[in-house]
This record gives C-alpha cells, sequence and structure tokens, in this order.
C-alpha cells in the first residue's frame, strides 16, 4: 500500500507515516488501515481538513461521550433486534414482522422459538412464509444475514442463486448461531430503487440527533448491495454507498470499493441507471419515521437507523446506538468534525454532559 500510495500519488513513505503518526492520538484514533481506507493520502487534502476524519476508537469515544451509559441505561434493549422492533410494531412504527427465532434458551412470549436443527428444519419446511429474511439475534456489519426466497421440495432457493438442502442449512443456523437468529418476513425495496440497484433492500441509513431540542435528521447514505449479496454491508466487495442531500433525498455522489479502489460511479455498475441527481421516493416520510423511532427514546443523543424504502413506504429495520460513522465519511469524503457537524456533536454531548453531572448529583444525595 506505501508503494502504491507513492507511485500513484508521489507521496513519499516518510510522510505517509508522519501523517499516520500524527493522527492516530487524540479524538482522531486512526489507524493506519483508516488512513488508507479513507484516502487521507490524498496530496490535494489539506492537512487542516484531514484532521477532521475519525478513526473507529474515535467513532466510538464520541459515540460513547452522546450516549453514555449512565444517562442512556435503554442501549441495550435498543441493541436487541426482536424487542426493539416488536415495540415499534406496538407502537404503530413500521418495521419488518418476524415470524419465529431460532435459539437454545432464549423464550420471546408466544413466538414460535425453534430449540434445535430439527424443529427449525420443520418450521422452514411447513409453516415459514416465503421470502424470508434471516439474521443473528446478535451481531453487526450483516455478517450471518441470508435472504431465502422460496423452498422448492427439501430445497431452499437463497437470493444469490444458491441452493441449500433444508436439513443443512438448519444445522448450520443452530451450530454458527446458539445465542439466535432471527427470520423475517423479506422486505422488497420501492420499485424506483430497484430499477437503479436491483432486487435486494439497500437501507437508508439516517442518524440523528438529539441536543435536548428533539430528535433531528443529520445525515443519510444510501448503502446498496452488490448485485451477488442478499445484505447491503458495504465491506462486501461490490457494494456502492451513495451520499444523498438531506433535504431532497436526492444522490449527490456514489462510491464502489474504498482506498486506492474506490471509484466514482456516475451509473450503476449492473442496471446502468444514472446514479447523480436520482430521487429516492418517500423521502420525508422516511426522516419522519427516523425522527419517531429516536423520539421514542429521547435520552439517546445519537441513533443510527437502518430504514428499507419499500412500495407501502419506509420501514425501520434496526437502530445502531453506536453508529459507524465511518460511512458517512467514506461516502462523503469528508470527515466527521467538518464545520457543519462538529457544531451539532458538541452541543449533543454538552447535553448528555449535563445529565451525567445531574445523576451523579441525585446519587450522592441518596447516600
Amino acid at each position: 500500500m506505501i508503494a502504491q500510495v507513492m507511485q500513484d500519488h508521489g507521496v513519499h513513505p516518510l510522510r505517509q507515516m508522519r501523517e499516520i503518526f500524527a493522527m492516530r492520538g487524540g479524538k482522531q484514533k486512526l489507524g493506519s488501515n483508516e488512513y488508507y481506507s479513507l484516502r487521507l493520502y490524498d496530496p490535494a487534502i489539506p492537512m487542516a481538513q484531514k484532521r477532521e476524519f475519525l478513526g473507529q476508537g474515535g467513532i466510538n469515544a464520541l459515540n460513547t461521550a452522546m450516549n453514555p451509559p449512565i444517562a442512556v441505561p435503554t442501549r441495550s434493549f435498543v441493541g436487541n433486534k426482536l424487542l426493539y422492533t416488536q415495540l415499534l410494531e406496538q407502537l404503530g412504527i413500521a418495521t419488518a414482522r418476524t415470524q419465529a427465532i431460532s435459539s437454545g434458551h432464549l423464550s420471546v412470549g408466544n413466538m414460535p422459538v425453534m430449540r434445535d436443527a430439527e424443529s427449525l428444519a420443520a418450521f422452514l419446511r411447513d409453516d415459514a412464509t416465503y421470502p424470508i429474511f434471516g439474521k443473528p439475534y446478535f451481531g453487526s456489519l450483516s455478517e450471518g444475514s441470508v435472504r431465502i426466497d422460496s423452498k422448492e421440495g427439501e430445497t431452499l432457493r437463497l437470493a444469490n442463486g444458491e441452493a441449500r438442502p433444508i436439513a443443512d442449512f438448519a444445522a448450520e443456523v443452530m451450530d454458527r448461531y446458539p445465542g439466535g437468529f432471527l427470520f423475517q418476513t423479506a422486505l422488497d425495496p420501492h420499485p424506483e430503487m430497484a430499477r437503479i440497484a436491483g432486487p435486494a433492500i439497500g437501507c437508508v441509513r439516517v442518524l440523528t440527533a438529539n441536543d435536548g431540542s428533539g430528535p433531528k435528521p443529520v445525515y443519510a447514505v444510501w448503502k446498496m448491495p452488490a448485485p451477488t449479496a442478499m445484505s447491503d454491508n458495504f465491506w462486501q466487495e461490490g457494494s456502492l454507498l451513495a451520499d444523498l442531500d438531506l433535504s431532497t433525498g436526492a444522490v449527490k455522489s456514489c462510491i464502489r470499493g474504498t482506498g486506492p479502489a474506490a471509484e466514482q460511479l456516475a451509473r450503476h455498475p449492473v442496471s446502468g441507471a444514472t446514479l447523480e441527481g436520482a430521487l429516492l421516493p418517500h423521502w420525508q416520510e422516511t426522516l419522519d419515521i427516523a425522527v419517531q423511532a429516536h423520539a421514542v427514546f429521547p435520552e439517546f443523543g445519537v441513533c443510527g437507523f437502518d430504514i428499507a424504502v419499500t412500495h407501502e413506504g419506509p420501514k425501520v429495520l434496526e437502530c445502531n446506538d453506536n453508529p459507524s460513522h465511518m460511512l458517512y465519511q467514506m461516502g462523503t469524503g469528508r470527515g466527521l468534525h467538518n464545520p457543519d457537524l462538529a457544531p451539532i456533536w458538541d452541543r449533543v454531548v454538552d447535553r448528555q454532559d449535563k445529565a451525567v453531572a445531574r445523576m451523579q448529583a441525585a446519587m450522592k444525595k441518596k447516600r
């Protein structure tokens, strides 16, 4: 990587090392791998702007300051994919319907729970409504997620074209995910989004922040799945990431890949559809549902919502209480501490600092 950057951009290895070490500490906490994946070696980027970027360590620290555990005790509940979506459904906020769960120990009321591979295979064979989407009860980055389009006899047809025997699939799920695996009714993207990016759901990530005046949208990106992927995890090869205009829902720019392999795309590589300027449907409703979901837990300073935009409108799939703003930084080419966003984070942190101070004072009084 060092040699490639030297060859392609004329940045001497010593300069690369100096910049990497300069950004390792403080608020940035930016690792060498992130220096390259974010393309911060580019000599066209002033050092002052490079200082605006955060590594994952810096992102985690900022999120903790905006969602401090003492002031936001509901983080573990919101991180529970099943209970959180069940609550939203009860409150009338659109979300995906969970059909069943497999787990060796969890109990979830009257919802069907498969305790072993045999009962899971029986559910998939006799009771599941297809298409169905499965994902680990615990986990992130879409690891382990799968879309099953149909069942043909004893075979499952996956969205990526694979065919899996039901018994083998059930045994693998129980072996790999003993903590739990959710099976939800699969959603299809709005026809306009499918025309551009294909039939798999590509969620819109809407980041909301609450500085005490109520939740408000801060930024949004569109995660488009790779042609053979079953989820929209940007780290999968071939996935696309679009920066969205917050006021209109229009695609401002779109990238594929990271680091030296990153490329700006004017058209979708498979559909050929024009990307820049494309308007996402149900845009105001998408922002509204993110704000509504955040308002259920106003103690949060920041939330990252993954929202599926369907022909019926937007649906909240999950809430990230420690959202990876790396998506924003990669999709926009701007650091998280840029002049537009830094004042928002400062206000949120100030609000949470005061909340923590009040709670600590109350606890001292009780003693």
